[in-house]
């Protein structure tokens, strides 16, 4: 052996370069673990580990650890194996864990009228699809046209005439690998008109609304995300991403494709795309919008990606549907959401270019809008406009 200096100083160099290695990627893990803060950029899933993964056991994945809080849902999310399936006419079927809340909450007759009838039906998720009495208004499952490559889900309600043809005139027209389908609910609603004729006029007319027999109210935004999930399995498995959005969000379409096809191939499988939150908590003002009393929830939220307007690969819709039937209802469909996308150990990738709490006071410029992807709230009219100017080749900013 000539140089035996040499050769420990080599082996010395090697040992240092595979600590620096092992440094590196267990920072990496921990930073994809880690939340940032509110509308951070968040580390999506890295290159060895896209897949989702739903664990028998979810409770230390969703926080829920001893001691626990005595508060309904992280109680029920402890004990919970999977919801009753099954309708509510069936003895011991979706009703019966409503039947469960109301009477294991202690002040539960003192819960917002809302709360209290979301509670009492939320394992209830299995409903028919509302059809037109005459004609078609059938929508085509995916085989029998093309798949999409990115798939229009918007949520709408039947009363929203307007902001359902804007998007058709606009962001949601006809365009290559792209397919526009609206969500709603039954037009016959509680003590409101019966919209049911003007709707099945409309489901003729366009035949891109999946309707459900069931009331389309607030707290039911979340049979919208479910029942979409249910029906790609069966009508479109093979959509590579869906936007699922509200009716009056304005999207960059074009913009939006862009960014999709230029993902990172060990970004695509897992994503959950847009505007972030990160440290969102409860609010206990009773009155207010988003009031959780605490005896139902204790807790921080997840980190979760606005409902205003998000993006799924859409290879993940089975996997969603899996955790839905194990992860405990939640009034709040974006908070809901995460808590599915964190039960399967994916997290949120946030996007610049989602801003869904738009200003009303500030002008839709153009210009400030040809690097956003999604924008919400706009009216129709405004829509319409912005559409236009964006189209324009003589666009100058």
């Amino acid at each position: 052996m000539r140089c035996p200096k040499c050769l420990l100083c080599l082996s010395a160099l090697l040992t240092l370069l595979g600590l620096k290695v092992y440094i590196e990627w267990t920072s990496e893990s921990r930073l994809n673990k880690a939340y940032r803060g509110p509308h951070s950029t968040l580390p999506g899933p890295t290159s060895a580990s896209p897949e989702p993964t739903l664990p028998a056991n979810l409770s230390a994945r969703l926080g829920q650890t001893a001691p626990l809080p005595s508060a309904y849902w992280n109680q029920q999310q402890w004990r919970l194996g999977a919801l009753p399936s099954g309708n509510s006419t069936e003895v011991g079927g979706c009703r019966a864990w409503g039947t469960a809340a109301a009477a294991e909450i202690p002040d539960f007759t003192s819960y917002p009228e809302d709360l209290r009838r979301f509670l009492l039906s939320a394992a209830c998720r299995s409903f028919p699809r509302w059809l037109p009495r005459v004609g078609s208004g059938q929508v085509a499952s995916c085989e029998e046209t093309d798949i999409p490559y990115l798939l229009l889900a918007v949520k709408s309600e039947p009363g929203r005439f307007a902001e359902r043809q804007a998007v058709r005139e606009t962001w949601g027209g006809p365009a290559p690998e792209i397919r526009l389908l609206f969500l709603l609910g039954s037009p016959v609603g509680e003590g409101s008109p019966d919209l049911g004729p003007l709707v099945a006029w409309e489901s003729r007319r366009y035949s891109d609304l999946l309707l459900w027999d069931f009331l389309d109210v607030p707290f039911n935004q979340t049979l919208k995300d479910l029942l979409l999930l249910s029906w790609l399995g069966h009508h479109c498995p093979g959509v590579s991403f869906v936007l699922l959005a509200q009716d009056d969000s304005f999207v960059h379409t074009p913009a939006l494709l862009h960014y999709l096809r230029a993902l990172p191939r060990s970004w695509a499988p897992g994503l959950y795309l847009g505007e972030v939150f990160t440290q969102a908590k409860p609010l206990r003002k009773p009155g207010g919008p988003f009031y959780v009393p605490r005896s139902f929830f204790e807790g921080d939220y997840p980190a979760y990606v606005s409902g205003g307007g998000y993006v799924i690969a859409g290879r993940l819709a089975p996997w969603l549907l899996q955790a839905m039937a194990r992860v405990a209802p939640f009034p709040f469909n974006d908070v809901y959401i995460g808590l599915c996308f964190r039960a399967l150990g994916l997290v949120p990738r946030a996007h610049k270019g989602f801003l869904t709490t738009w200003p009303a006071d500030r002008k839709a410029d153009p210009c400030a809008f040809r690097d956003l992807l999604l924008v919400r709230p706009l009216s129709p009219q405004d829509s319409i406009q912005l559409w236009k100017h964006l189209q324009d080749p003589e666009l100058h900013c």
